[in-house]
């Protein structure tokens, strides 16, 4: 029993004691780093540029090149021939160019905001993990404790059983308490354990910050939350989409130039030629209406979203803020409950050494402590993750 005790305080002080190098902000770019988000980063910067690339190329389209070959061979076979080569090019529409362009800068800045806004999606992951990992660990730390203390009784009643102060019937009472205690640190190990897992599928690593607190930080006034400014760029992507719908009405022109050779008998000179071509489509309703109808239903719906995620993230910062301010009432309160409980244990135990009071009474006020040992854990937890929920709901990164 004792050995599988110091067991568990070996693998509840492991994880601490590796991670005396690291901050708060090193967990978390490791964090992001490790991400799946993260790890496409260089691809979304990549993509961005490509589509500034197409918007500022001289053509809207790629060139074409078009070879014509004819003889009457199959037929009269007097010798006729004629080949044709043609390369022809698209033009922009007038204003496509520049509507192309603003398309491409809504789509880098949407890129570079949605990171923002990722970024912020995996420090909420981060504080997630962490603090039901040192939640888990204050419970597990709390039950090797409780584990202790039912062993040490257990020895001293099996003792004075023996000598014949107290009755066989304590003895086998306090035994009921010693493996009620090993199977609540068992259960606390294995939470250890699975919190553990969690916190290293979202770092990549089981070390923990050196000091996970997080003061509760106010948001500077020119920044906008990272959520926002995604929803934002979201919404002025689709506006600048709905321009290039509404300056794109046909398809591209195209301008062409055509050089030909022609022969018109066996034995004959050939004659050269050159062309030119000119290519204008009509625009349509059939073909514009349905591409300016989904542009428009885009904006609209991005702008409906950016909408209520403003009234979102204002509900969730007043959220956050009542939480916090409750959870301080909380562990002021387990506090004040956690000192009163242990004082009545100490009271206890020496009148139980006494032989003031029965066993009964000693088991159930050192329930009473555990019990107010836990609530304590719990709500210190609980501040820690409501402060840093308060930040988190600010858009605020560790």
């Amino acid at each position: 029993m004792r050995a599988g005790t110091g067991f568990l305080l070996v693998l509840l002080a492991a994880p601490i004691g590796s991670a005396q190098a690291e901050t708060l902000r090193d967990v978390f770019e490791k964090a992001w780093a490790n991400s799946p988000q993260g790890k496409t980063i260089v691809a979304k910067q990549e993509e961005a540029t490509a589509s500034r690339t197409v918007a500022e190329s001289l053509f809207p389209g790629t060139p074409k090149i078009g070879l014509a070959q004819r003889t009457d061979r199959w037929n009269d076979n007097l010798g006729k021939e004629e080949s044709e080569i043609g390369i022809s090019v698209p033009l922009w529409l007038p204003g496509q160019k520049a509507a192309r362009i603003a398309v491409a800068e809504a789509d880098g800045d949407e890129s570079q905001r949605s990171i923002a806004a990722t970024r912020l999606a995996v420090a909420g992951e981060l504080r997630t993990a962490l603090w039901s990992l040192s939640l888990a660990q204050s419970e597990a730390v709390v039950a090797v404790e409780r584990l202790e203390a039912a062993a040490k009784l257990e020895a001293d009643v099996a003792r004075r059983v023996k000598v014949g102060e107290i009755a066989r019937s304590d003895l086998l009472l306090v035994k009921q308490e010693t493996s009620s205690a090993r199977a609540a640190a068992a259960e606390a190990k294995a939470r250890v354990v699975r919190s553990t897992q969690r916190y290293r599928v979202v770092t990549g690593s089981d070390k923990l910050p050196d000091n996970p607190q997080e003061p509760v930080m106010a948001a500077a006034i020119d920044d906008i939350h990272p959520r926002l400014a995604a929803g934002q760029a979201i919404a002025e992507r689709a506006r600048a989409g709905m321009k290039l719908a509404q300056e794109s009405r046909r398809d591209a022109p195209s301008i062409g130039v055509q050089y030909r050779r022609e022969r018109d008998a066996s034995g004959a000179i050939p004659r050269d030629s050159v062309g030119f071509a000119i290519t204008i489509p009509f625009a349509g309703e059939v073909r514009n209406a349905p591409l300016i109808a989904s542009a428009n239903t885009a904006l609209i719906q991005a702008d409906a979203q950016y909408q209520r995620l403003a009234a979102e993230i204002e509900a969730e910062v007043m959220e956050a803020e009542a939480q916090l301010d409750s959870a301080r009432i909380g562990a002021g309160l387990a506090e004040e409950r956690e000192l009163a409980a242990a004082e009545r244990l100490m009271l206890m135990r020496r009148a139980f050494e006494l032989g003031e009071t029965a066993l009964v009474e000693l088991l159930r006020a050192q329930t009473q402590a555990i019990e107010a040992r836990i609530d304590l854990g719990r709500s210190r937890a609980r501040l820690s993750a409501a402060q840093a929920n308060l930040n988190q709901a600010r858009g605020i990164t560790p």
